[in-house]
């Protein structure tokens, strides 16, 4: 069984005083996907403290995605914890340089390994095995997929991005009638996500917000299940 935790669910703006994007996951290990701007006060008020983390894995490079990324390295430096994983797609070798060119005095201090994870490509922490499938937005961007359950990131939707799986954490950043280049509306959800049985929607910007009521029917008529977690809610998979 892994307990999923929606640490943040919320976008780059204030939308119902939500965290920007995080997502944890516990089987026999703890590993962060994303950390957006609030994450490590959600992470505390789940009960869990920076040093219990295994692994973060990144989605991309946007700071609702990985702005406390540095704030999470360097509490982990003062709590003495050890060397942690971050997965991260093409180029999070580079980003991560110019994060510590900004802040010198973290040079030598920060202890983690840095795994650039290419489109297609497996990796496991303990027992969690992930696929990594690249996405369609406006930088290097990658969904993971754990068993059958996708997390999408920030992208449009598209057919193959929903292969093989039934279940998504996904972004919704669009109401109806957004341009979906880089993120995703409803209907273009519904045109391409014919698999998925279940959506847990996250990242919605305040049209959208507003608008919950009308996305969840309009795609339960498409036979999804749709639930809009909130900030610390818990679900078992």
């Amino acid at each position: 069984m892994i307990r999923i935790v929606f640490l943040g669910t919320g976008v780059a703006v204030n939308v119902a005083n939500k965290a920007q994007q995080s997502i944890l996951m516990e089987d026999d290990r703890l590993i962060l996907i994303d950390c957006g701007y609030g994450t490590m006060l959600r992470l505390h008020q789940a009960g869990y403290s920076v040093s219990d983390l295994d692994a973060i894995i990144l989605t991309h490079f946007h700071l609702d995605h990985c702005g406390e990324l540095m704030g999470i390295l360097k509490a982990r430096w003062l709590n003495n914890a050890g060397k942690i994983d971050i997965y991260s797609p093409v180029g999070g070798k580079e980003i991560f340089e110019y994060f510590l060119l900004a802040s010198r005095y973290l040079n030598g201090k920060l202890k983690c390994k840095i795994h650039e994870i290419r489109d297609g490509e497996s990796f496991s922490v303990g027992n969690m095995r992930f696929r990594a499938r690249k996405t369609v937005h406006s930088v290097e961007s990658m969904a993971c997929i754990i068993e059958d359950l996708l997390i999408s990131g920030d992208t449009s939707a598209f057919p193959e991005l929903y292969e093989d799986v039934n279940f998504a954490i996904h972004e919704m950043s669009l109401d109806f009638g957004g341009k979906p280049d880089f993120h995703t509306s409803p209907e273009n959800f519904a045109e391409n996500a014919h698999s998925i049985e279940r959506a847990w929607l996250i990242h919605l910007y305040p049209p959208a917000y507003r608008n919950r009521d009308t996305i969840s029917g309009f795609l339960e008529k498409k036979g999804i299940s749709v639930h809009f977690p909130d900030d610390s809610d818990r679900i078992d998979l």
